[in-house]
Order: C-alpha cells, then sequence, then structure tokens
C-alpha cells in the first residue's frame, strides 16, 4: 500500500510539475473613434476570445495542481500512519533504527511536495482571478462598441427610413390586357358589364407598384420585394380597348389608376429593419366565412375570396363578405390580433 500511494503521489506530482503556459494580450492605446467601430468590435471578439482561452488553461491547470495537492496531502497522511506504526514497534521491538529514518526522511519529501502543490495553486488561483477580471473587463468594452453600432445603425436607419417614406405613396396608371369568355348571346357591352376582375387587381397593383417604386428608391433598395399586406389602395377602372370573336372569347384593354397608401410600418419592411423606428403597431386580421368562391372587402377594397390573412396597423375597418347576391358587413377596430367569421 505504502508503494501504491509514493507512485501516485509521484506520478501526480510530476503531472503538475508540468509548465503552464500563458499568454498575455498588449494594451491597446489608440483611440476608438466611430468610424472604425466595426473594426475596433472585431478585435476586442478576437482579444476575448483570446482571453477565454487562458483563463480556460489557468482553470485546468488549477484542476491538475488540486490534484497534486490533494495526492500529497494523502500520501503526507499515509507517511504519519506508518511512523505512528514503526515507533510503536520500534519501542515495543526495537525495530531497525534505519527504517524509522528512512520514514521520517519520506514523511520530509511528501510535506514538501505538499507545500510546492499549495504555493502552486495559490499561485495559479490568482492568475485566475486576474484573468477572470481581464475577461469581465474585455467583455464590457464588446458590449460597449456592440451599443455604439446598434446606435449609429438606428441612426442610419431612421434616415434612410425618412428618406423612402416620403415616396411611398403615389398614384400609379397602367393599361393591363385582359381575355375571357362569354356567352355568345350577350353583346359586348353586357359581356363587359358583366366582367369581375377584382380578384385579380391585387396582383396588377402590386406589379406597377412594385416596378415604379423600385425604380424610384434604387439608391436604397437594390432589388425590392413588396408584399401586399404594407400598404392599401383606391382603384379606378374602364375598358380603353374590346373586341370580341364569335366564340365569345372577348379581348380587351382595362385602364387602371391606383392610388397607394403606405402603411406606417412599410418603410421598416422594405429595408428590413425593427418596426418600431416606424412607430407602427401593425395586428392579424383573419377573415373567413362558410362559403366558397365569396368576396372579402375591406374598407371598400377587395382582397379575394376567404380565407384572407392581412396585416393591418391600429385602427378601424369595415369588413364586407359577399356571397351569393348577399352582403354581410362588420365593423372593427383593430387593435390586437382578430380572426372575423361570416357565417351565410
Amino acid at each position: 500500500m505504502v508503494v501504491l500511494a509514493v507512485g501516485s503521489g509521484y506520478s501526480q506530482a510530476d503531472s503538475a510539475a508540468q509548465p503552464v503556459v500563458q499568454s498575455g494580450t498588449a494594451g491597446s492605446g489608440t483611440q476608438e473613434t466611430t468610424s472604425n467601430q466595426p473594426e475596433q468590435l472585431t478585435a476586442k471578439l478576437t482579444e476575448l476570445d483570446a482571453i477565454l482561452a487562458e483563463k480556460q488553461q489557468l482553470e485546468d491547470a488549477l484542476r491538475i495542481e488540486k490534484s497534486a495537492q490533494s495526492a500529497a496531502a494523502l500520501q503526507s497522511s499515509n507517511t504519519q500512519k506508518l511512523i505512528r506504526l514503526e515507533i510503536e514497534d520500534f519501542f515495543a521491538q526495537s525495530s531497525n533504527r534505519a527504517r524509522l529514518d528512512a520514514l521520517f526522511e519520506e514523511y520530509k519529501r511528501s510535506a514538501d511536495e505538499e507545500d510546492a502543490a499549495r504555493q502552486r495553486v495559490e499561485s495559479v488561483q490568482r492568475d485566475l482571478a486576474a484573468k477572470q477580471l481581464k475577461f469581465s473587463q474585455a467583455a464590457r468594452d464588446v458590449e460597449r462598441v456592440k451599443a455604439q453600432l446598434a446606435s449609429e445603425a438606428r441612426k442610419r436607419n431612421s434616415k434612410k427610413i425618412q428618406s423612402i417614406a416620403r415616396r411611398l405613396d403615389k398614384t400609379i396608371y397602367f393599361n393591363q390586357p385582359i381575355s375571357f369568355r362569354c356567352s355568345t348571346s350577350k353583346s359586348l357591352a353586357e359581356c363587359l358589364a358583366g366582367y369581375q376582375h377584382d380578384g385579380r387587381m391585387s396582383q396588377w397593383v402590386l406589379e406597377h407598384y412594385e416596378r415604379v417604386l423600385g425604380e424610384e428608391i434604387r439608391d436604397q433598395v437594390e432589388t425590392l420585394k413588396l408584399s401586399p399586406n404594407w400598404y392599401s389602395y383606391r382603384t379606378k377602372s374602364e375598358f380603353s380597348e374590346a373586341s370580341m370573336s364569335l366564340d365569345g372569347t372577348v379581348e380587351a384593354q382595362v385602364s387602371i389608376q391606383a392610388a397607394v397608401t403606405a402603411k406606417k410600418m412599410m418603410p421598416c419592411a422594405i429595408l428590413d429593419v425593427p418596426y418600431d423606428l416606424c412607430d407602427s403597431r401593425t395586428h392579424s386580421l383573419i377573415v373567413r366565412s362558410n362559403k366558397y368562391n365569396d368576396q372579402v372587402l375591406i374598407n371598400e377594397q377587395p382582397h379575394g375570396s376567404t380565407p384572407v390573412s392581412l396585416m393591418l396597423d391600429s385602427g378601424t375597418y369595415e369588413v364586407q363578405v359577399v356571397s351569393g347576391g348577399v352582403t354581410q358587413k362588420r365593423t372593427l377596430s383593430l387593435s390586437e390580433d382578430q380572426v372575423v367569421r361570416f357565417k351565410f
């Protein structure tokens, strides 16, 4: 048992004696400026990672030295027990004095190893505490630079929002070719009067509005992709040209005037920045009914058949659902997400 304990103590002491490599980070005395803050953030993050690696090395070294300290303490305790046994045997049986001297020497060596291990543990603990302080300071520097960058990004985005917002409301004019079948028993005028294009109007307005606006704000947004949920519109339309073939195929041109009004959140949606910069709160409105092929109008603007899902600003809206010539209406004060159901 003595041989095993001694062997274990030597093995761990040798392991603990291995040098701990530490690396320092040179301090920078340059004054940070607003223009190089992204580079500062990268440098701070690199410094933070280096400090974290050094901190991990110190923690590993601390575990090794504590293990060596525990092994030395155990060896010392075992040696004390053997000394007591040898002393008792010495006085009882006049045992060999050289054996007792050897035990005293072993005890002294174990005590010295324990003391050395304790000193190394204390040294590593001091280094670790200093590294922890440096890590905390570096982390605070990183958060400070991040906050400055976020503040500057917010200012830049606010300027872009102001630049874009004043160009969003506009009236656009365009011609849309259409083709549809009509009964040959009806006249061309009757066919045109009965044609319903409300379901396609939303897509027409989206395509032309996106093209016109995209050209106008190309200096701010390279590729523009809009959603119908970001604006509302009112349209006027009339047929400018029309013809009808013998099989009832009607070919016509529709002249459309669309007055588009942007919602408050639209600039933020276009720039993909937080909506609070646009000082807008939007809510989900879902309209459902128990009929197929119905028509939904919100503030007299068509939105196709149910189910209809929209994102709208807070406010009052008149919702209409038309099915089979019957119209149901409901006035909503939208201040939260809502689902509205109509039953015919």
